[in-house]
Protein backbone atom coordinates (compact mmCIF):
# COMPACT_ATOMS: atom_id res chain seq x y z
CA UNK A 1 0.00 0.00 0.00
CA UNK A 2 2.88 2.58 1.03
CA UNK A 3 4.89 2.08 -2.81
CA UNK A 4 1.04 2.54 -4.11
CA UNK A 5 0.66 5.73 -2.57
CA UNK A 6 4.07 7.00 -3.18
CA UNK A 7 3.11 5.90 -7.01
CA UNK A 8 -0.32 7.92 -6.97
CA UNK A 9 2.69 11.17 -6.25
CA UNK A 10 4.22 10.18 -8.88
CA UNK A 11 1.77 9.76 -11.78
CA UNK A 12 -0.11 13.11 -9.96
CA UNK A 13 3.23 15.28 -10.92
CA UNK A 14 3.61 12.94 -14.66
CA UNK A 15 0.43 13.40 -16.01
CA UNK A 16 -0.46 16.99 -13.94
CA UNK A 17 -3.83 14.91 -12.88
CA UNK A 18 -5.14 14.35 -9.25
CA UNK A 19 -4.73 10.80 -8.08
CA UNK A 20 -6.92 9.15 -5.61
CA UNK A 21 -6.20 6.77 -3.31
CA UNK A 22 -9.57 3.99 -2.26
CA UNK A 23 -9.07 2.70 0.76
CA UNK A 24 -11.13 0.52 2.83
CA UNK A 25 -12.39 1.64 6.22
CA UNK A 26 -11.04 -2.31 7.09
CA UNK A 27 -7.82 -1.10 6.64
CA UNK A 28 -7.72 0.68 9.92
CA UNK A 29 -8.69 -1.42 12.05
CA UNK A 30 -6.37 -3.99 11.02
CA UNK A 31 -3.33 -4.78 13.01
CA UNK A 32 -0.38 -6.51 10.40
CA UNK A 33 3.21 -5.78 9.74
CA UNK A 34 4.10 -3.35 7.37
CA UNK A 35 7.55 -2.91 5.05
CA UNK A 36 7.86 0.91 4.32
CA UNK A 37 9.93 1.72 1.59
CA UNK A 38 13.21 3.23 1.68
CA UNK A 39 12.36 6.98 2.36
CA UNK A 40 13.44 9.21 -0.59
CA UNK A 41 15.05 12.59 -0.40
CA UNK A 42 13.45 15.70 -0.40
CA UNK A 43 12.14 17.29 -3.58
CA UNK A 44 14.05 20.36 -4.16
CA UNK A 45 13.45 21.64 -7.85
CA UNK A 46 10.29 21.82 -8.83
CA UNK A 47 8.60 22.19 -12.40
CA UNK A 48 8.10 24.90 -14.39
CA UNK A 49 4.12 24.24 -13.90
CA UNK A 50 4.59 24.72 -10.28
CA UNK A 51 3.02 27.45 -8.25
CA UNK A 52 5.83 27.89 -5.64
CA UNK A 53 5.41 31.39 -5.68
CA UNK A 54 7.08 34.47 -7.43
CA UNK A 55 10.68 33.46 -7.50
CA UNK A 56 13.07 36.47 -9.09
CA UNK A 57 13.21 36.33 -12.61
CA UNK A 58 9.88 34.01 -13.08
CA UNK A 59 6.59 35.36 -14.49
CA UNK A 60 3.39 34.83 -11.75
CA UNK A 61 1.49 32.06 -13.23
CA UNK A 62 -2.10 31.69 -13.22
CA UNK A 63 -3.79 28.29 -12.85
CA UNK A 64 -7.54 28.76 -14.77
CA UNK A 65 -9.99 26.32 -16.98
CA UNK A 66 -12.06 29.52 -17.73
CA UNK A 67 -11.97 29.47 -21.39
CA UNK A 68 -14.83 31.55 -22.90
CA UNK A 69 -14.27 31.18 -26.49
CA UNK A 70 -15.38 27.91 -27.75
CA UNK A 71 -12.45 27.21 -30.06
CA UNK A 72 -9.88 28.01 -27.34
CA UNK A 73 -12.06 25.21 -25.19
CA UNK A 74 -12.31 22.97 -27.53
CA UNK A 75 -8.03 22.71 -28.16
CA UNK A 76 -8.34 22.27 -23.91
CA UNK A 77 -10.38 19.32 -24.41
CA UNK A 78 -8.21 17.98 -27.12
CA UNK A 79 -4.95 18.05 -25.19
CA UNK A 80 -7.12 16.45 -22.35
CA UNK A 81 -8.56 13.77 -24.33
CA UNK A 82 -4.88 12.80 -25.53
CA UNK A 83 -3.65 12.95 -21.77
CA UNK A 84 -6.15 10.37 -20.63
CA UNK A 85 -5.59 8.17 -23.37
CA UNK A 86 -1.76 8.17 -22.66
CA UNK A 87 -2.87 6.91 -19.28
CA UNK A 88 -4.79 4.09 -20.45
CA UNK A 89 -2.01 3.44 -22.80
CA UNK A 90 0.50 3.35 -20.04
CA UNK A 91 -0.97 2.88 -16.15
CA UNK A 92 -3.30 0.18 -16.42
CA UNK A 93 -2.05 -1.93 -13.24
CA UNK A 94 -4.13 -5.85 -12.22
CA UNK A 95 -3.21 -9.22 -11.11
CA UNK A 96 -4.44 -12.38 -11.97
CA UNK A 97 -4.42 -15.27 -9.55
CA UNK A 98 -5.08 -19.19 -10.43
CA UNK A 99 -6.80 -17.80 -14.25
CA UNK A 100 -4.50 -20.07 -16.47
CA UNK A 101 -6.87 -22.88 -15.74
CA UNK A 102 -9.69 -21.80 -14.64
CA UNK A 103 -13.65 -22.15 -15.58
CA UNK A 104 -14.89 -18.88 -14.07
CA UNK A 105 -12.86 -15.75 -12.52
CA UNK A 106 -14.11 -13.70 -9.84
CA UNK A 107 -13.08 -9.93 -10.45
CA UNK A 108 -12.40 -8.02 -6.77
CA UNK A 109 -10.27 -5.05 -5.82
CA UNK A 110 -9.30 -3.99 -2.62
CA UNK A 111 -9.48 -5.87 0.79
CA UNK A 112 -12.58 -7.91 -0.92
CA UNK A 113 -10.14 -9.16 -2.92
CA UNK A 114 -7.85 -10.63 -0.41
CA UNK A 115 -10.91 -12.31 0.84
CA UNK A 116 -12.09 -13.70 -2.32
CA UNK A 117 -8.41 -15.28 -2.58
CA UNK A 118 -9.11 -17.44 0.35
CA UNK A 119 -12.61 -18.35 -1.66
CA UNK A 120 -10.88 -19.69 -4.82
CA UNK A 121 -8.38 -21.84 -2.16
CA UNK A 122 -11.53 -23.46 -0.84
CA UNK A 123 -13.66 -23.43 -4.42
CA UNK A 124 -10.12 -25.88 -5.90
CA UNK A 125 -9.99 -27.81 -2.54
CA UNK A 126 -13.37 -28.74 -4.20
CA UNK A 127 -12.53 -29.39 -7.78
CA UNK A 128 -13.81 -26.36 -8.50
CA UNK A 129 -11.26 -24.18 -10.85
CA UNK A 130 -11.94 -20.84 -10.05
CA UNK A 131 -9.19 -17.71 -10.41
CA UNK A 132 -9.17 -14.15 -9.24
CA UNK A 133 -8.60 -11.26 -11.23
CA UNK A 134 -7.65 -8.19 -8.93
CA UNK A 135 -8.07 -4.56 -10.69
CA UNK A 136 -5.25 -2.54 -9.09
CA UNK A 137 -5.98 0.55 -10.87
CA UNK A 138 -9.43 1.40 -11.11
CA UNK A 139 -8.70 4.68 -13.78
CA UNK A 140 -7.29 3.22 -16.02
CA UNK A 141 -9.87 0.09 -15.99
CA UNK A 142 -8.20 -3.20 -16.86
CA UNK A 143 -10.87 -3.45 -20.09
CA UNK A 144 -8.61 -5.15 -22.50
CA UNK A 145 -7.40 -7.88 -20.01
CA UNK A 146 -10.80 -8.40 -18.92
CA UNK A 147 -11.80 -8.94 -22.71
CA UNK A 148 -9.20 -11.30 -22.93
CA UNK A 149 -10.03 -13.33 -20.13
CA UNK A 150 -13.79 -13.23 -21.93
CA UNK A 151 -12.50 -14.31 -25.06
CA UNK A 152 -10.87 -17.23 -23.22
CA UNK A 153 -13.13 -20.19 -24.66
CA UNK A 154 -12.41 -21.88 -21.61
CA UNK A 155 -13.75 -19.40 -19.21
CA UNK A 156 -18.03 -19.77 -18.66
CA UNK A 157 -18.21 -16.66 -16.28
CA UNK A 158 -17.13 -13.75 -14.04
CA UNK A 159 -18.27 -12.72 -11.18
CA UNK A 160 -17.89 -9.45 -9.65
CA UNK A 161 -17.45 -9.29 -6.15
CA UNK A 162 -18.04 -5.65 -4.55
CA UNK A 163 -18.00 -4.06 -0.71
CA UNK A 164 -20.63 -1.77 -2.66
CA UNK A 165 -24.25 -1.74 -4.55
CA UNK A 166 -22.64 -2.88 -7.96
CA UNK A 167 -20.19 -0.12 -9.22
CA UNK A 168 -17.63 -1.81 -10.77
CA UNK A 169 -19.86 -4.77 -12.31
CA UNK A 170 -20.80 -2.11 -15.40
CA UNK A 171 -16.97 -1.95 -16.18
CA UNK A 172 -17.02 -5.48 -16.22
CA UNK A 173 -20.35 -5.51 -18.42
CA UNK A 174 -18.63 -3.35 -20.57
CA UNK A 175 -15.06 -5.08 -21.09
CA UNK A 176 -17.02 -8.40 -21.68
CA UNK A 177 -19.67 -7.08 -24.15
CA UNK A 178 -21.86 -10.08 -23.45
CA UNK A 179 -19.29 -12.39 -24.44
CA UNK A 180 -19.78 -14.36 -20.74
CA UNK A 181 -22.41 -14.21 -18.13
CA UNK A 182 -21.55 -11.44 -15.19
CA UNK A 183 -22.33 -12.18 -12.02
CA UNK A 184 -22.63 -10.49 -8.49
CA UNK A 185 -22.02 -10.04 -5.02
CA UNK A 186 -21.74 -7.76 -3.04
CA UNK A 187 -22.36 -6.42 1.04
CA UNK A 188 -23.12 -3.31 1.80
CA UNK A 189 -22.34 -0.16 5.02
CA UNK A 190 -19.45 -1.84 6.39
CA UNK A 191 -20.55 -5.67 6.65
CA UNK A 192 -17.43 -7.87 5.12
CA UNK A 193 -18.37 -11.02 3.45
CA UNK A 194 -16.60 -14.71 4.54
CA UNK A 195 -14.67 -16.71 1.88
CA UNK A 196 -17.13 -19.35 2.55
CA UNK A 197 -20.03 -16.50 1.99
CA UNK A 198 -18.48 -15.71 -1.23
CA UNK A 199 -17.76 -19.59 -3.13
CA UNK A 200 -21.42 -19.78 -1.81
CA UNK A 201 -22.87 -17.41 -3.62
CA UNK A 202 -20.33 -17.97 -7.13
CA UNK A 203 -21.97 -21.44 -7.06
CA UNK A 204 -25.52 -20.37 -6.75
CA UNK A 205 -25.49 -17.53 -9.72
CA UNK A 206 -23.37 -20.28 -12.00
CA UNK A 207 -25.27 -23.44 -10.75
CA UNK A 208 -21.83 -25.00 -10.24
CA UNK A 209 -22.42 -28.24 -8.30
Amino acid sequence: MADFIALGFDLAFKYRNPTMILADGALGQMMEKIYLPAQRPRMTEYPDWATNGTPEGKERRFITSLNLLPQEHELVNIRLQKKYREMEQNEVRYEMIQCEDADYVIVAFGIIARIAQKSIELARAKGHKIGLFRPISLYPFPYDQIRELADNPRIKGLFSVELSAGQMIEDIRLAVEGRKPVGFFGRLGGMVPTPEEIETALYNYFNIK
